[in-house]
């Protein structure tokens, strides 16, 4: 696996050096050089830093996260409940997604993991006092799934929101589906798009057809998985290949077997855009664009969104779009 390459190095928090969970990581290196400093944020808040560079061989930091845990979604992201908040287990993704918004969001591309999940989980169980029920998604800002099989944090959270007034959606558009044990409060959200592309613009990433092979397995064990197709991005003939797309998924895979269809298209925080063209050399950078509250929108985006709904509506009533 690639990442286990690039985990060359591992910055640690004097503060959790001590921590189980961190020493359980760290017995999966026994090569990389390890590296004590005071605070994570010493190593991957600096502005000097290269992202793209860095993406050629990421280093881990672990650390402890401080408060706060829980955070209000943008509109930017489809909100799939009226209590939809977002945490962040870990910083950062070992794809290579160019539409990715990290790329203008962090200064690094260093993957930060905090090991201090307990005080998660104490937040959240704060929260569920105050309120009736809470819909989190646990992977926004990474794809937690993709190294699954190393750091198990998935597994955590689905264990921990058992019998709970508790949804917890992680998307991902990773495999690593074997070991993660069945909560019906858990709403695995695989990516999906054409493989033209993800041989282009998601890098490092699993086809097609291993994503869908995940959903069955999941399904199999009892899961009610989501499907996103997001973002949509305009290749030649896109509206052919998506369709194409979406046929062949619900040709594997029954409608009545997912929980819903999440849909967009491309767009972006119209300061992290300009951050990323600075740097990413991709043709995703120069479509046509329209700027529209601060947010990069293709420029009929509406009628692309309108297009995909009534796709979508034939297999699945409940749609979730921006």
């Amino acid at each position: 696996m690639q990442y286990l390459n690039d985990f060359s190095h591992i910055y640690v928090e004097e503060d959790i050096k001590n921590n189980p969970f961190t020493k359980e990581i760290l017995s999966k290196f026994p090569k990389a050089e390890i590296i004590e400093i005071e605070h994570y944020k010493d190593k991957f808040n600096p502005y000097s830093q290269n992202f793209r560079a860095q993406k050629n061989s990421q280093k881990l930091i672990l650390a402890q996260k401080e408060p706060p845990f829980l955070y209000e979604a943008s509109d930017l992201i489809q909100k799939q409940d009226k209590n939809f908040l977002y945490t962040t287990p870990m910083l950062n993704c070992i794809y290579d997604c160019h539409y990715c918004f990290l790329q203008g969001m962090y200064p690094s591309s260093n993957v930060v993991l905090f090991v201090n999940l307990e005080d998660f989980f104490d937040e959240v169980e704060k929260y569920l006092k105050t309120h009736n029920n809470l819909f989190l998604s646990i992977s926004y800002d990474t794809d937690i799934l993709a190294v699954e099989n190393i750091f198990g944090i998935a597994k955590k959270w689905i264990e921990f929101a058992k019998d709970k007034p508790l949804k917890i959606e992680i998307r991902t558009k990773a495999v690593n589906v074997e070991k993660l044990p069945l909560n019906e409060n858990v709403i695995l959200s695989f990516s999906l798009s054409p493989d033209e592309v993800v041989s282009k613009y998601e890098l490092k990433t699993p086809n097609l057809n291993q994503r869908i092979k995940a959903i069955k397995k999941v399904i199999a064990k009892g899961y009610k998985p989501s499907i996103a197709i997001d973002p949509i991005i305009k290749i030649p003939n896109y509206k052919k290949i998506y369709k194409e797309m979406i046929d062949k998924i619900f040709t594997e895979i029954n409608p009545k077997d997912i929980e819903s269809i999440i849909f967009g298209t491309f767009r972006m925080n119209s300061t992290q855009f300009k951050t990323i063209k600075k740097s990413l050399v991709s043709d995703l950078m120069y479509y046509p664009y329209k700027i529209e509250n601060k947010k990069v929108l293709y420029e009929d985006d509406k009628e692309i969104i309108e297009y995909f709904k009534e796709i979508l509506s034939n297999y699945k009533e409940k749609l979730f779009y921006v």
